[in-house]
């Protein structure tokens, strides 16, 4: 759950608690209230009966009996409840009891239950009326039951109505306040996330709010740390497959030079050992043909070596005829077990420098990768222009590579491609058929990697 729902969900459990707080305490004020009416009604009452008492002591008037029952129709009490006056020998008894306001509104049963058990709404006040000195009886004032329930009833549906809109607006307002401000901590998510799939240029925006905005600038000060740092890598790693493209042109010139020399001398004094042992003895001649079959082999082993090292046709036919080249050979080499096809754009001859050896490098070990390990009756490969300034390269075979396996089985010519396409500042993906066979996507800058050795990361 987002923080903008926990948020809203606590508002609502809070003032859920308040509300039922609330309707404890309006209850008992209810009560209270009723209690503190009849008090007052009993009051009232008194000190009218004492007012005709003194009337009728100052005036000698007996003609209205006492108690006046007129007193206690004019004394607006608490509706529905019953007014008394017990003698103190009870010969004599006043009572009148208020009109009942029945509402239409009936209170649930259970509701009634719980206010009778926590609160008294059958209430009596009871006070002692006395006058000089001599006690003439009780005045009770007397609450009437489903009166006091109804009224607390009404007055607890008030106030929930009130509260509850009042807490949900509250809360509604908060929700709506929250999301505001966390709109930053969204685009602070995609950015993140940009920037965990590798676009590291991706930044930040800055936010109006200075907590937000810190963050934004210390992530971006982050990104372009690693994004310098990762060029720095790149630079490496590019100068690093310069030196041994260099190392292997050099070991394979004296290779040629040297070794290829030596062979060379070897296979014409074998070859002139051959031509004197055939006059004068002919019992050698067996092991002179089995030194020059040697080296034939190392003749063999030798071009074959320093094709590995330093493919000369990239640097004397270009890109194109050399992969045309590349491919017939392959070709050749499975007999028709893998057909491998070429698809080549115009324009890929004119690349700068170090793109055509290593995207022949590439393909060499994508192709060595799938005669190995790939079990492929056909692969194609293609290398185009996705626009002006990037290449892509695309290799798939329709052999047994599976998802499952994609991650588990990744080896280390597939870990080379990955490290020279990322020194040259390209992107790799790898996928699978659905029915089986890899799928490897390649997209490279045509203009190499810049050089950040003199930059200094803020």
């Amino acid at each position: 759950m987002n923080l903008r729902l926990q948020l809203f969900f606590r508002i609502m459990l809070i003032g859920f608690v308040c509300l039922l707080g609330s309707a404890g305490y309006v209850l008992y004020q209810t009560d209270k209230q009723a209690k503190l009416e009849a008090d007052l009604t009993a009051q009232r009452i008194e000190k009218q009966l004492t007012q005709q008492l003194l009337k009728m002591f100052s005036r000698y008037d007996y003609s209205v009996a006492f108690p006046d029952t007129d007193i206690l129709q004019q004394l607006n009490g608490v509706p529905g409840s019953c007014v008394q006056f017990l003698s103190r020998t009870e010969s004599r008894r006043r009572s009148l009891c208020n009109e009942v306001i029945h509402d239409e509104t009936r209170w649930p049963h259970w509701f009634g239950e719980i206010y009778q058990k926590l609160f008294q709404p059958n209430y009596e006040a009871s006070r002692r009326f006395s006058f000089n000195a001599i006690t003439y009886g009780n005045i009770l004032v007397s609450l009437n039951v489903e009166t006091e329930i109804a009224r607390a009833w009404s007055n607890l549906r008030a106030v929930f109505g009130i509260l509850s809109v009042s807490i949900f607006a509250v809360a509604l307002l908060v929700f709506v306040t929250i999301h505001q401000l966390l709109r930053p901590a969204q685009l602070i998510v995609r950015g993140l996330e940009k920037m965990h799939q590798g676009d590291l240029q991706t930044r930040i925006p800055s936010f109006d709010i200075g907590e937000w905005r810190r963050t934004s600038e210390a992530i971006n000060a982050l990104a372009a740390s690693q994004q310098h740092i990762m060029a720095e890598n790149r630079q490496l790693a590019l100068k690093l497959i310069n030196a041994q493209e260099e190392e292997h042109r050099y070991i394979s010139r004296e290779l040629h030079d040297e070794f290829g020399q030596c062979l060379a001398g070897i296979n014409a004094l074998t070859t002139s050992i051959s031509q004197t042992a055939r006059k004068d003895c002919p019992s050698i001649l067996s092991e002179t043909e089995g030194i020059s079959h040697i080296t034939e082999h190392m003749m063999s082993a030798l071009r074959g070596l320093l094709t590995r090292l330093r493919p000369a046709d990239v640097d004397e036919l270009g890109l194109t005829r050399s992969l045309e080249k590349l491919i017939k050979s392959w070709n050749q080499r499975t007999g028709g077990e893998t057909q491998f096809n070429l698809q080549i754009a115009e324009g890929v001859d004119a690349l700068p420098e170090p793109l055509p050896v290593n995207l022949y490098r590439i393909v060499q070990e994508s192709l060595t990768n799938i005669a190995k390990h790939a079990d492929a009756s056909e692969a194609n490969i293609k290398l185009m222009f996705s626009s002006h300034d990037h290449l892509i390269l695309q290799v798939e075979d329709n052999g047994k590579a599976k998802r499952e396996s994609l991650n588990q089985h990744m080896g280390v010519g597939l870990l080379g491609i990955s490290e020279r396409v990322n020194a040259l500042g390209g992107k790799i993906t790898m996928d699978t058929h659905n029915e089986g066979g890899l799928k490897l996507l390649i997209d490279l800058p045509v203009n190499p990697p810049v050089d950040v050795s003199a930059e200094n990361p803020k």
